[in-house]
Formats: structure tokens, sequence, C-alpha cells
């Protein structure tokens, strides 16, 4: 696996953290917000700013391409998809998102 590869696969599981963040801190951050802020839409303020948030970080992953083949690493074709964001393989050449669990090193 060459250093290219590892680069952008750090940066496919970077993404991929940011979306894990958006997903957990929904629910602390509209609490924290209501509990807060005495204002009546204090919650729709910050539930606007964590969708934005949220589909951002989504999109980023969606549109990731594979360092390997060059194709978007979560699509079985050419468009983009959101069935498989949470794959630990590119869809299209078979790269694992983890650089430890390639099987065969000495064929890479």
């Amino acid at each position: 696996m060459t250093s290219e590869e590892v680069a952008g696969l750090s940066k496919i599981r970077r993404k991929r953290l940011w979306i894990w963040f958006w997903m957990i801190s929904f629910l602390p951050a509209l609490w924290i917000a209501k509990s807060a802020i005495p204002l009546r839409g204090a919650g729709l303020s910050i539930n606007i700013i964590w969708a934005i948030g949220y589909f951002g970080s989504m999109a980023r992953e969606v549109l990731s391409s594979c360092p390997r083949c060059g194709g978007l690493f979560f699509s079985t074709d050419k468009s983009p998809s959101i069935r498989n964001v949470f794959a630990n393989k590119c869809m299209q050449c078979g790269l694992p998102l983890k650089a430890e669990r390639v099987i065969y090193p000495s064929l890479e």
C-alpha cells in the first residue's frame, strides 16, 4: 500500500468521524440550547445548524474518492449514493478502509 493510499484512507476515516460527531452531538446540543437559552426558537436554530453540519459532512464522505482506483469510495457505480456510506472497503476496487486489514500486502 502506497503512502498516497494511506493518506487518502485516513482522510476518509476522518470524514467518517465527523459524521459520528454530528450524530452523537444532536441530543446533547439540543438539550443544552433549550436549557441555557430561554428563547423559544433556540431549539430550532440549533437544529438548523446541526442539520447543515450533518448533511455537509455526509456529502463530503459520499463524494470521497478512492485513493487507489479514483472512483467514488462508497458507490458501486459512478453516481454518489448514501446506501453504502458505512462500508469498510471501496465498493469498486475493494481497498479496505483500514490499512491493517489488507490480507496480502505483498500483492499490493
